[in-house]
């Protein structure tokens, strides 16, 4: 099949991107393949390079049949390895075929400039192979490229129906995606049920606030403390508190029959990540030993200054009503939950926290235990 000779034109119906080739010179498409084009175009694109062609002899005399064509697709315009390539069966009329090259993807076509390669039969591959180039209103998809408008509406917008992502970012060295903005958010993320923004890396920082470091949530934090971290509010107290293995402590009033007070102290870091940290809601875990063992009193106060006057702290939340929790009736302990709005708000100016509790207790033998304390905190 020596001596043979195509002219061809391929386009890409594509959603976002339209390439046009032409071996010696551009094939103008007819009234029916602008119909065939149409009816190809679904609600999903399929990964399809429709090439249209007139074959010739090497007397330029078209011909008819059946022939054996390969379309290679390259990066390289001489040499190298085609990135993707299809034979088929074509029919020929009077030398005019349509073919499709179904064996690229989004990874192969990706914007960079490619070659089309052509091959008939055993002949070897027409040379020089055609280059294949965006029609201009693709320039602003191709890598580089700039999508600039002044618009009220999002100027990209990208849609996944199904269980995907709706947009990927990735960079070797740089960064994956990067958003500014003079006034509003940079990046923007919204979910009804799963993540608005994930970030993840291997090395460098997933998410990293420059300029003025501030990241904001609306999202609640939660701080545990170990119930080991109680002390008696003075050094001679007659309170004995033992330590558990599982992040609590059960406390004893010991000789001195009276009420106790244990002291718990919490070190918040406010302003959290740039944003001040409002403390929501305590809740206190723990259970007594029998009906007569109580909490009292529950006193959380956050320091001000360094002194014993009241001019020093403020009040955050005070409850002098006895609770209960008898170690029969509640085997796997009770909690206390308060709602804090007094004092609560955590700045670069505010002091640690300190929760004190005052104990009843029905004898020396009898016990407290507190499992541990949780804080709510909000950041915006």
């Amino acid at each position: 099949m020596k001596g043979q000779r195509v002219l061809v034109g391929a386009a890409v119906l594509g959603l976002l991107l339209v390439l046009a080739v032409g071996l010696t010179q551009a094939q103008e498409p007819g009234p029916e393949n602008d119909t065939l084009a149409e009816s190809e175009v679904e609600a999903e694109m399929n990964d399809i390079v429709p090439i249209q062609g007139r074959l010739t002899d090497a007397s330029s005399h078209p011909l008819t049949g059946t022939y054996s064509i390969t379309f290679s697709i390259y990066d390289q315009e001489e040499g190298g390895t085609a990135l993707c390539t299809d034979t088929d069966g074509v029919q020929v009329a009077n030398g005019l075929f349509s073919a499709e090259l179904d064996f690229c993807t989004g990874e192969d076509i990706d914007g960079r400039q490619l070659w089309l390669g052509v091959k008939v039969g055993s002949d070897p591959e027409m040379e020089p192979r055609q280059g294949i180039y965006a029609v201009p209103y693709a320039w602003s998809l191709r890598p580089g490229a700039a999508i600039k408008g002044e618009l009220d509406d999002p100027i990209l917008y990208v849609y996944n129906t199904g269980s995907g992502t709706g947009l990927w970012g990735t960079s070797v060295t740089g960064t994956g995606v990067h958003g500014s903005s003079g006034d509003d958010a940079g990046v923007y993320g919204y979910s009804l049920l799963g993540v608005g923004v994930h970030a993840d890396s291997l090395s460098g920082a997933a998410i990293a606030a420059d300029g003025t470091g501030i990241i904001t949530s609306t999202a609640s934090s939660y701080l545990w403390i170990s119930g080991n971290g109680l002390r008696p509010y003075r050094q001679n107290d007659s309170t004995i508190i033992d330590m558990d293995t599982i992040g609590g402590a059960k406390i004893y009033r010991g000789a001195s029959a009276v009420n106790k007070n244990v002291m718990l102290p919490i070190a918040i870091p406010g302003p959290l990540y740039g944003q001040d940290v409002t403390v929501s809601h305590l809740t206190i875990y723990w259970v007594g030993d029998t009906t007569f063992d109580a909490i009292s009193a529950v006193l959380l106060r956050r320091q001000t200054g360094v002194c014993s006057s009241s001019s020093c702290y403020v009040n955050i939340l005070y409850d002098s009503t006895d609770h209960g929790c008898e170690d029969v009736v509640y085997p796997t302990g009770c909690s206390l939950n308060y709602d804090l709005t007094s004092n609560n708000e955590l700045t670069a100016g505010s002091g640690i926290l300190y929760l004190t509790l005052e104990l009843a207790f029905e004898s020396d033998l009898s016990w407290i235990e507190i499992g541990g304390v949780r804080l709510t905190l909000e950041h915006d």
